[in-house]
């Protein structure tokens, strides 16, 4: 169960990088960054929803 929380949390923290590389333009490191998150969603069996994507984007992220 601990170990579900932490990579959660890693994931999130690859979320809001995903957004920061999104918007540099970035756009073949953002495509890694997603495998890592893509990857991790499926070891813990979670599916993220954009409404989801963006109040991780907030989250991390101010405007």
């Amino acid at each position: 169960m601990e170990k579900d929380i932490a990579i959660r949390a890693a994931r999130d923290a690859l979320y809001a990088q995903l957004s920061v590389l999104d918007r540099l333009g970035e756009i073949e490191a953002a495509v890694e960054v997603n495998a890592g998150i893509e990857i991790l969603n499926k070891r813990l069996g979670d599916e993220v929803t954009p409404d989801e994507l963006d109040q991780l984007a907030h989250r991390f992220l101010p405007d």
